[in-house]
């Protein structure tokens, strides 16, 4: 790292992904706004991510390996330990940044101080062709909390968040049975405030393994993460109670449908 600090710090953890890794580094690399490090965190992947990231000559990447045990959060954790901005961006290795993702979202958080963490709107798209132009339905109204006891919406790989948080309230849960962004956001949220734009900032990939088959599983993990923070965060009856019902009808919806496609394609 050069001697002045970053604005921010971008972290990308990756295992045997290394096509859909290239797109994604190159989309970082080629943001108007180029005050970052680049921190790729690689589980110990055999697919020659290795050779790529050392072959790439950019002076703002750093490259480490670590075993994460099958626990993205780990290596999340990891590369927020090795940061060194002001703000942390997450992308996963399968998504994709528009080019001027970071300048919007350093300007919003220039330009409110009160908020702690912002997110954008997000695309879907599979091979070439765009699947859903905006993915993210819910309007948040009054407390990002209270929507979010709903279920997560906000894409990871949108975020941008004060690295100080982390110090502040803890780094990311590392339970494989919690869904550990969403764990996280709520936590936030529950302290601090966050926002959003409309604009679309991120494209997420849909493939096998984040289809409607895994949302089961995701599902089943978000309440279990609802679930451990109540106490935690004092999380009223009349809050939680409700919104682990609408949590517990999506898992009923999930299950209906993955029978549906297993019986008829």
């Amino acid at each position: 790292m050069s001697e002045k600090a970053p604005l921010v710090s971008v972290v990308v953890t990756t295992f045997n992904r290394c096509e859909m890794l290239a797109q994604t580094i190159n989309s970082i690399l080629e943001q108007t706004f180029s005050d970052f490090e680049l921190i790729v965190v690689d589980n110990m992947s055999e697919d020659g991510t290795c050779e790529y990231i050392n072959g790439i000559k950019d002076g703002r990447i750093r490259f480490f390996r670590n075993h994460n045990h099958g626990v993205i959060a780990k290596n999340r954790n990891y590369g927020i330990r090795k940061a060194g901005g002001i703000y942390i961006a997450f992308c996963d290795d399968d998504d994709l940044w528009v080019k001027n993702k970071l300048d919007v979202q350093v300007a919003m958080m220039k330009n409110n101080q009160d908020y702690v963490m912002c997110y954008s709107q997000a695309e879907s798209f599979l091979d070439h062709k765009t699947i859903k132009k905006t993915m993210i339905r819910r309007t948040v109204k009054k407390s990002h909390f209270i929507s979010l006891l709903q279920g997560n919406f906000i894409p990871n790989s949108s975020v941008l968040i004060k690295r100080d948080i982390f110090q502040q309230l803890g780094y990311l849960n590392e339970s494989s049975e919690l869904r550990e962004d969403y764990e996280m956001w709520l936590r936030v949220t529950r302290n601090f405030l966050i926002v959003g734009t409309k604009q679309v900032l991120i494209k997420y990939r849909i493939h096998g393994s984040n289809s409607a088959g895994s949302r089961v599983a995701e599902t089943g993990r978000a309440i279990r993460t609802l679930r451990s923070l109540i106490h935690p965060l004092r999380i009223p009856v009349y809050l939680y109670l409700p919104n682990l019902l609408i949590q517990y009808l999506k898992l009923l919806f999930y299950k209906i449908m993955a029978v549906h496609r297993s019986v008829w394609g």
